[in-house]
């Protein structure tokens, strides 16, 4: 583990950003970005891959890095109009991140937010605050209601207690913050809370070896409390503890 005692933006770019860019190596350059207004009735295979991967997570890490493009910029994201159901999505590169928020300048901040940093990992992490405010300052129509300092303020704090967490119990590596605590985000495992109108399920992970959860067992479970077939169900209240 490495570890930065000094509080210099060049001690910790010196630091990690060897690996950062060694990890980067077909990086795109920054290019224009637009915002893309797609119905509600299209069917676009990149929002279905992202939607399968990151919301119904009914698709593997593997399966979605087996089913992109590498021709294809970087990254993608989506937003959806509750009212009218159309999707916005941008695609995006690093070098569109860097672009608009320098790591040099991003580092700075957070060492002036008492941001400590004692790996490659948790580096990552930080800076990856970069592309989510990058993607909401695309995709929020009103922009006027987006607080950035208390929305990176939110993102850094939320990383703080994964990585506390992490050093209390660095068996688990992977971890998710659901209210005020960080909980350990295991493949077949599931965490409801119990509100007064049913059951809401706040996050769920799967592996290429765990079962995906259907929209029959969903439905039985947040509307009957009935718990799905080979997944372990973990019930909390808001804040995230457990009951």
């Amino acid at each position: 583990m490495k570890y930065v005692t000094s509080k210099t933006v060049e001690s910790v770019m010196e630091a990690y950003d060897a690996d950062y860019n060694s990890r980067k190596p077909n990086a795109k350059p920054a290019s224009s970005v637009n915002v893309e207004t797609i119905d509600e009735n299209t069917n676009d295979p990149r929002i279905e891959r992202i939607q399968q991967m990151f919301i119904d997570k009914t698709m593997t890490t593997n399966e979605y890095i087996d089913s992109i493009d590498l021709s294809e910029p970087e990254y993608l994201a989506f937003t959806t109009d509750q009212s009218t159901g159309k999707k916005r999505i941008i695609e995006y590169t690093l070098g569109d991140v860097d672009a608009k928020f320098p790591r040099h300048e991003w580092i700075q901040m957070l060492l002036d937010k008492g941001v400590k940093i004692e790996n490659y990992k948790e580096y990552q992490e930080f800076l990856d605050i970069r592309k989510s405010l990058f993607t909401k300052e695309h995709l929020t129509e009103d922009k006027k209601n987006l607080d950035q300092s208390e929305y990176i303020n939110q993102e850094i704090q939320r990383f703080q207690r994964i990585h506390e967490a992490r050093r209390t119990n660095p068996e688990v590596d992977d971890w998710i913050v659901i209210g005020e605590n960080a909980l350990p985000a295991i493949p077949g495992r599931m965490y409801v809370c119990k509100t007064e109108s049913g059951y809401k399920i706040k996050f769920q992970k799967t592996s290429n070896d765990e079962p995906k959860l259907t929209d029959e067992q969903k439905t039985d479970l947040q509307n009957k409390g009935v718990e799905p077939e080979g997944w372990e169900v973990v019930y909390i209240d808001e804040k995230g503890d457990t009951l």
